[in-house]
């Protein structure tokens, strides 16, 4: 969220496996997170493991987002009761390192949707699970120090069927690049060097595949101050009128993972729970 969402090619990253799974391939060791955001009503909280073999990164994650709850209304505007909307996530996670240069990743999710009235409305009471898939790339291009290019498929997978509404929804399937340049890089003039600051410019683009006029795009900047703390900075703007800064903190000391991230965008005001997130890890 620090970033503006601009995260796409991002490499050694725990987060990836909400964002590009790719980003897990070069973490080099396994790990613990957990990750809790508000954003305009709703919660998510996110709690997983990953295991590291040779080039390989495997974990699995569960992941809960609760949409919060509506009023529900018959067709003369009376109140009937609340409706509660609910998504629980299973996803497991794979990506593998080729030779340094191109992380590969897949997710894959199994997903429980549901939506329970309190009241007398319990004809809105839904169930349903989905499949979906998630393949992602991140590519360091040798002999370009400092430059990673990302793509990630998202949300891949049949219709969720509602069996009691007698229909199906697509799944919101999204195609996203990344683009992230190191201007410090590591290798200067042939030799390896301690870094003492570190400079990040991420740029995204995000197409939903079902909706060709819904391009969102983010932008972002991340200071660092030797491979331990990072300040962040970013924009992002959607065809669904979330556009708007945000900005970040980050800390990296020992195995420990700290990171905070607001966001003030066009709904930020609008509600109580306004647009936050921390992700915390460890790695074993």
């Amino acid at each position: 969220m620090g970033l503006g969402g601009a995260i796409a090619a991002s490499r050694a990253d725990i987060e990836g496996v909400l964002w590009n799974p790719a980003a897990l391939a070069s973490l080099g060791t396994g790990a613990l997170y957990f990750h809790g955001a508000n954003d305009f009503g709703t919660s998510s909280q996110v709690l997983g493991g990953l295991a590291q073999w040779k080039g390989f990164q495997a974990g699995l994650s569960y992941y809960h987002f609760d949409l919060g709850s509506l009023d529900a209304r018959d067709a003369a505007n009376r109140n009937i009761g609340s409706l509660e909307l609910d998504n629980q996530v299973f996803i497991f996670s794979f990506a593998y390192s080729a030779g340094g240069w191109a992380d590969l990743g897949f997710n894959y999710k199994l997903v429980r949707l549901s939506s329970a009235c309190t009241g007398p409305c319990e004809a809105f009471d839904q169930r349903s699970t989905a499949h979906a898939f998630d393949l992602g790339a991140v590519l360091a291009p040798p002999g370009v120090p400092g430059l990673a290019l990302g793509a990630v498929l998202r949300n891949l997978g049949p219709d969720v069927a509602f069996a009691d509404a007698g229909r199906s929804d697509p799944l919101p399937a999204r195609f996203r690049l990344g683009l992230s340049v190191d201007v410090f890089p590591l290798v200067d003039r042939g030799r390896e060097r301690e870094r003492q600051v570190g400079l990040l410019v991420l740029a995204d683009l995000q197409q939903t595949v079902t909706e060709f006029d819904d391009l969102d795009g983010a932008l972002g900047l991340e200071l660092e101050y030797r491979q331990i703390l990072y300040a962040r900075a970013g924009y992002s703007w959607s065809g669904e009128g979330r556009s708007g800064p945000a900005i970040g903190l980050g800390l990296r000391y020992k195995r420990f993972m700290l990171d905070l991230g607001r966001a003030f965008d066009d709904f930020a005001g609008f509600d109580t729970d306004a647009p936050f997130q921390v992700s915390l890890g460890f790695k074993l």
